[in-house]
């Protein structure tokens, strides 16, 4: 059994990625502003989804804001997978819907402004819903 250790360095790793990724769209060479803005929105509600994916892997739910190292550790691993799974779940269904209704948005040309508000207060909401859960 392996101990349970202390670490962000996951976090900043995917912290930097997230970056680099999302300033490379500036060079990707499409002019179509609609698209650009389904990308980086679809990317972002992937990464949030692919962040709780790894806090689920490596355990490392005291990431999330309110739980603490030691809570986490005392918990036990089933406990703490359980919590993950409950964040991945909703962050992962948000995504996949999103990603749906991009595609439809960018064949309907639904204004970006639309697209936008709907990304940032679906995680907004995501994120609220998830703090009912508890270890």
């Amino acid at each position: 059994m392996t101990e349970y250790k202390k670490s962000y360095l996951g976090f900043v790793i995917w912290i930097v990625a997230y970056c680099v990724c999302c300033f490379s769209v500036c060079f990707i060479g499409i002019n179509d502003v609609q698209i650009i803005i389904a990308i980086v929105d679809n990317f972002t509600t992937i990464s949030l989804f692919l962040l709780t994916a790894i806090i689920y892997k490596t355990e490392a739910i005291y990431w999330y804001n309110g739980t603490e190292f030691e809570e986490a550790r005392e918990a036990g691993s089933e406990r703490r997978k359980r919590f993950a799974a409950a964040h991945m779940y909703r962050f992962g269904l948000f995504a996949a819907a999103f990603l749906v209704y991009s595609i439809i948005s960018v064949f309907v040309g639904i204004p970006f402004g639309v697209d936008i508000t709907i990304a940032s207060v679906g995680i907004i909401a995501v994120a609220i819903s998830t703090v009912n859960i508890k270890l």
